[in-house]
């Protein structure tokens, strides 16, 4: 033959591959080895002299057919083991010696991996087959960490869920719980307005007698002192008044109602009226008092005689000139008032006359002058008289004025507190 081939079969590592030898013209053989395209077994198409080599394409071959029955048979591949072979073998083992229980508990994980055993002693002796521990891919499976942001980000979204709800909550409490706080201040409120107006309201009886006594020309200087108390205490009571009506409410927050405090304002607005018209009327009886009190002290000198000695003269010039700045300090300390307008330039004509007149009365008591004397004291005393009645004028003016105003005001405040809500 041309050609000679030879065929020599190796099984290597589940691989078959095909040597072929070829003799060369000049008579040397030459072996050429070729891995196969099948997963088990390949083979070398040879070479065809009219063409280079070529590469069939192979078939999956079918369970069973894939040529090992005849590399069994030509003895070159070792026949898988059979089961009553591998039986046999098992029944020939000897078995381990028996185990105390701390072995057991020591050996039980590497009796898991044991590919079979007997049954045990049972009559029939049947081999009972384990199968073995096998890995999977899920075996060693945990999951993953959570991302510390992805973790705080879940706490997140709970605590925006809290604080939404712990908003609401707290809108809901203050809707409910504001306006009646509200409420309850108005209602404070009130009841400091109804007690000062009640105070005040009582206060003027006392204020009424006060101006009795001032205004009547009759009182001594005790009484028109004792009505100082009065007027002190109603002074007291309007400032109080208006106080309260000009402090600014209480502020509150958006959108609750301050239904409450709008409802007090009519009676605030009463109450700066009659806190006023009560601070007028104490103001007027403080002015009465200053009159009523200071007119009778002007000019007030020890008793004056139309002849002395020399001795009496120099004591009388001294307490005459204590008697002049006294009543000059007084005059000037008189408040302006339209009432008692003209009893006050009566006052300061007189103690004007005052300095001079005091002059000349000493002169005539050293001349030894009675009659130019006697002239001076009868000037001094229709002064002083031109003044009170003046004074008298005066103060039944100011009776005719305040008395309704105290009436008035009485009516009033009674009003303002009944209709305090």
């Amino acid at each position: 033959m041309a050609r000679n081939r030879k065929f020599v079969v190796e099984a290597l590592n589940g691989y078959l591959h095909e040597s072929t030898w070829v003799a060369s013209p000049d008579g040397i053989g030459q072996t050429t080895e070729v891995p196969q395209l099948s997963d088990r077994w390949r083979y070398l198409v040879p070479n065809r002299s009219n063409g280079p080599m070529t590469r069939k394409k192979q078939d999956v071959p079918l369970p069973g057919n894939d040529g090992r029955w005849f590399l069994e048979l030509a003895g070159i591949v070792e026949p898988p083991p059979s089961p009553t072979s591998t039986y046999t073998q098992l029944k020939d083992l000897e078995a381990p010696p028996p185990l105390v229980a701390s072995e057991t508990a020591a050996v039980t994980a590497g009796a898991a991996a044991v590919s079979g055993s007997l049954a045990g002693d049972g009559e029939d002796g049947d081999f009972v087959p384990v199968a073995p521990r096998t890995t999977g891919p899920l075996d060693d499976w945990q999951p993953d960490d959570v991302s510390p942001s992805l973790a705080r980000r879940g706490w997140g979204r709970w605590v925006v869920a809290f604080l939404i709800i712990a908003l609401l909550a707290a809108g809901g409490v203050a809707a409910f719980l504001l306006p009646r706080s509200v409420q309850n201040q108005a209602d404070l409120l009130a009841s400091d307005y109804r007690m000062s107006l009640t105070d005040l309201r009582n206060e003027l009886p006392q204020a009424q007698d006060a101006l009795g006594i001032l205004t009547d020309p009759s009182s001594d200087a005790d009484a028109v002192s004792a009505s100082v108390p009065a007027i002190g205490d109603l002074t007291t009571r309007a400032a109080i008044v208006v106080g309260q009506a000009t402090t600014p409410l209480p502020s509150t927050l958006p959108l609750v109602p301050r239904t409450a405090f709008e409802a007090l304002q009519p009676t605030r607005t009463a109450m700066l009226i009659l806190g006023a018209e009560a601070e007028g009327i104490a103001g007027r009886l403080a002015t009465t008092f200053t009159y009523r009190s200071t007119v009778p002290a002007l000019f007030d000198t020890p008793k004056l005689p139309t002849d002395a000695d020399s001795a009496t003269v120099d004591a009388l010039s001294v307490a005459l000139a204590e008697s002049l700045a006294d009543t000059a300090r007084l005059v000037a300390d008189l408040p302006p008032d339209p009432t008692f307008g003209a009893t006050r330039d009566l006052a300061a004509s007189a103690s004007e006359r005052y300095a001079t007149w005091q002059l000349e009365y000493l002169d005539a008591l050293r001349e030894g002058d009675t009659e130019r004397a006697a002239s001076l004291l009868a000037e001094l005393s229709g002064a002083k008289e031109a003044i009170a009645r003046e004074l008298d004028l005066a103060l039944a003016t100011v009776r005719a004025e305040v008395d309704p105003r105290i009436v008035t005001l009485a009516t009033e405040t009674e009003t303002a507190i009944t209709a305090i809500p």
